[in-house]
Order: C-alpha cells, then structure tokens, then sequence
C-alpha cells in the first residue's frame, strides 16, 4: 500500500474500523481527506462522524443520501419481504449507494483514489481487478460486494484487508491511544434498524395487514401450525411459528408462500438445493467465470453453511443463469439471497437467487 502522497477520499462512518482505515492511509503516505454518507438523515450520526473526524484531524464532507438510500435500499427490502423473499440489503447498498457516492464525490473532488473500513483485499489477475477474501475469515466482507463494478474497484484502497479485527483494536489502542473509541459498542444488523429489532421494522414499514397471522403447512400442504407474519420468515428458521403438536421438534421454515400467507415447514432434509436460478447475474470475466465452473466455490451466505465443491452454469434462454452444484448440496435457500462465486479467493460472479430446486 504505497501512496507517493497521493489524496484518498475514505467512507468514515465514525466507528472504529473506517476510523482506522483513515489512520493506516496516512501513516502508509496518503492524504486522507474523509466522506460521511448521511444514509438515515440522522444527526446523531454526523455528530458522530464529525467528532471521529475531529479526533482523526481529518477534514469531513457530510453527503445527504437519505432519499436515495431510502428507495434503492430499504424500499427494496421491504418489497422483496413482502413478496416472501429474502433480501441482502447489504449486498445492494454497496454498489448502488456506498461505492457509487464515494467514487462520485472522490470525482467532484478531482480525487482518483478511495477506500473504506472493509476487511477486503483487492487483486489484479489478467488484466482484470477483483475483490478477494480478507484474512479475517471471520469478519471478511468479499460476499457483500459482488455486485460492485469493477472499475470502482480499480480505484479502491483497502488498509484492513491484511489485518484482523483483533489486531485493529489492538493497534488503535495501544498505538493511537484511541481506547474509548476501541470500547464504542458497535451496531450490527442493518444499518437502517437503528437499534429496532428486524421482525419490528418489518412490522413498523411494511403495508397495514402484510404482516398477520397465518397457517403453517407441511410439506403435504397440511396444516401443522400457526405463524405471525409471512414476512417475519426465512428458510431454516425454527423459532416464531407454533406447531399444533410441539412434540414434532425438528420443523423448521422450508419455503414462504406471500400470495396464501402460509409458510411451509418440513425436516431439515427438506432444506437441500442442488440448483439456484439467479437473476441480475455477473461476472468479471465471463469466460473465466464458466470455463472453471467446476472449481468455484458457491457461496450463498457470508457467513455460515455454505456447498463444498463447484458447479456447472447454464444461461437459460430466458437469460438467467442455472448453478447446478456437482458434489453437494446448499442448506436453507431461498429467492433473494445472492449467490457469490470465487475462484481460490477471488469474487469472480454473483447474482440473485430467483427460484431454487432440489435436484440437478
């Protein structure tokens, strides 16, 4: 990460992890100047951002987002629970508003570099860049930007990727002295929650009567149980719904129907893919992406289970793309998700679950 002084326009956020993306840039030789995505309109956060910025002695650039984030983001989300799907809403916001704006604003500011606090490495390999794995495997964030293009990742400088969290914290407390904000308690879920619990936003956001009590079925179509609320499930979910015989343990959530307002539980066998049909699909390098289709890594989650082995890929005729997994199968799919290809540790494809099936 060598600089030849150059500017960087870094996404501060005001926690700690942008926050030492701005240290490690100006220590490696970069002239970090930082950018506050105002995504939420929320005044705690600028005051936030700004006293982490006055901390840093960087100069902060406020960007009012908030309409943007709104319909690109959060109605999207809303509209996929509604219709029974699983959203990624981190996955969306990446490209469409974090990377997008920064690089915008970069450009106003005549500036060609830019980065954020993601534990993400970055890589060139004929003549294409791509997102790679961090080394964190723990906090490693490479699923959620998939959909990022690749010349915005050209530009993008990426101080955390070679670090773990632990040492991070580590570094800016015993180096920097910065142990109150080491200590911050820091947000997790969607940044858009702003501290409600998901089932609760659902509940708050969604149009009157989406979220109401329903019929649990098996996978027969027989009524099991009751549910609260289509939207408040997602598949491999065992909690939220009650089953008229409590003694049938093992039952989790298999599919979601919107239009009957049921959801369908079944064992966990019922829970297996072998083909996903994907949407709004990607890749860097085509040709790359299906001349190796039986070494990639299928991953549709960023964390958690995910298929072993690699795939064959057919365009279907209506341009969607078929995965079709060789050697296993994946647990818990649903429409919605993103399914992220790699190639060693390379992002090299993703899309959008459209439908999912049991068999190849």
């Amino acid at each position: 990460m060598t600089s030849g002084g150059a500017d960087v326009l870094v996404a501060l956020s005001g926690g700690l992890d942008s926050a030492a993306a701005v240290l490690f840039l100006r220590e490696a030789g970069y002239r970090p100047r930082a950018l506050f995505l105002d995504m939420l309109d929320s005044e705690q956060g600028r005051r936030q951002a700004g006293r982490t910025a006055e901390t840093l002695g960087v100069e902060l650039i406020v960007e009012p987002c908030a309409d943007r984030f709104r319909k690109e983001v959060v109605g999207h989300a809303l509209a996929e629970h509604a219709a029974g799907r699983t959203p990624s809403p981190c996955s969306r916001c990446n490209p469409r508003i974090k990377w997008r704006l920064l690089v915008e604003a970069a450009d106003r500011l005549g500036i060609r570099s830019v980065a954020t606090g993601h534990y993400v490495r970055t890589v060139e390999r004929n003549g294409h860049v791509y997102f790679r794995r961090g080394r964190d495997t723990v906090k490693d964030q490479s699923y959620y930007l998939w959909d990022v293009p690749e010349p915005l990742i050209r530009r993008a400088v990426l101080p955390l990727g070679d670090l773990t969290k632990a040492e991070v914290r580590r570094i800016l407390a015993e180096k920097y002295g910065l142990t109150e904000l080491v200590r911050r308690r820091e947000s997790m879920g969607g940044c858009f929650l702003e501290g409600k619990r998901y089932g609760d936003f659902l509940k708050a956001n969604l149009p009157a009567g989406t979220v109401r009590p329903g019929e649990a079925v098996d996978l027969r179509g027989v009524v099991i149980g009751r549910h609260e609320g289509f939207p408040l499930y997602t598949a491999g979910q065992k909690r939220g719904f009650s089953l008229f015989e409590p003694g049938s343990g093992g039952m989790a959530v298999v599919s979601v129907d919107a239009a009957g307002n049921r959801i369908v539980a079944g064992p966990d066998e019922a829970l297996y893919y072998r083909r996903i049909i994907l949407k709004e699909w990607r890749a860097t390098c085509p040709q790359e992406l299906f001349d190796h289709a039986a070494e990639l890594q299928v991953a549709v989650r960023g964390v958690g289970r995910n298929p072993e082995g690699g795939c064959r890929l057919t365009v279907l005729d209506d341009g969607r793309l078929e995965v079709s997994l060789l050697h296993d199968r994946a647990w818990a799919l649903m429409p919605g998700q993103p399914t992220v290809f790699y190639l060693d540790d390379r992002v090299v494809g993703g899309g959008v679950s459209d439908e999912v099936k049991r068999e190849a």
